[in-house]
């Protein structure tokens, strides 16, 4: 009896032994696979942290610090010496006076600067027999309406030749009528006279017959505004 418990008592024990090295070689396994864990995870926040020394990190801001720079150089204002483009605009702005347009008369009329004057033909040429049309022409210049005396009263038709006026209505005893007309802003009114081929110097309504062919000039005026001359031509035939 005694010496069978002895022999279960040893293969006991080895078994024990067997046992435990296992479990030494377990917890060595599994101790090693903690630290691996744990190495791993600090390894992780140090990447994480914000101010590390990884090549991206600072690849990444010196790009935005190039960016910043640019932007801080490009949006500073320019010194009134340094000749830029904002200098430029307040140097305009305080040396060019401002357009203002301007008002009305207060009665409505139109002043002399408003109205422009030209002297017009009906043809550029008359053969002997035909009496020229000479034509005057109005327009309202100013950007607001006004009224003007168009009538008789106020126009005048001059014919010079050489130098010497031929013909002037003003010499004459024509009907005079006031009109008055309210001209809008770049309204042209015509008015129209036919010339006999007089010298009113003479006589207004007979023709002249000592009036020989050549170049003539007509000017036509309304009250005081005179137009620049204009060539006509009195033809032989």
């Amino acid at each position: 009896m005694d010496s069978k418990r002895r022999r279960q008592s040893a293969e006991v024990y080895r078994r024990r032994r067997i046992l435990v090295g296992i479990l030494a070689v377990l917890l060595m396994a599994l101790g090693g696979l903690l630290t691996l864990l744990v190495l791993g995870w600090f390894s992780a926040d140090d990447q994480s942290e914000p101010g590390s020394d990884s090549a991206p990190a600072s690849v990444s801001g010196s790009a935005d610090e190039g960016a910043s720079d640019s932007e801080t150089e490009e949006g500073e204002p320019t010194s009134p010496d340094s000749g830029g483009p904002d200098s430029e605009d307040s140097g305009n702005d305080s040396s060019e006076p401002q357009e203002s347009e301007e008002a009305a008369p207060e009665d409505g009329s139109c002043r002399s600067g408003d109205l422009l004057v030209r002297a017009e033909t009906g043809s550029e040429s008359y053969a002997p027999g035909f009496a020229p049309m000479l034509v005057m022409e109005v327009e309202n210049t100013a950007d607001y309406a006004c009224t003007a005396d168009l009538g008789t009263a106020e126009q005048e038709f001059v014919v010079a030749h050489a130098g010497a006026t031929v013909f002037s209505t003003a010499e004459c005893s024509l009907s005079r009528e006031n009109l008055e007309v309210e001209l809008e802003p770049g309204q042209v009114e015509r008015a129209n006279f036919t010339w006999p081929r007089s010298d009113s110097s003479e006589d207004c309504s007979q023709p002249d017959s000592s009036l020989g062919p050549g170049s003539y000039e007509l000017t036509v005026s309304l009250r005081g505004v005179r137009s620049e001359p204009q060539e006509f031509i009195l033809s032989e035939g």
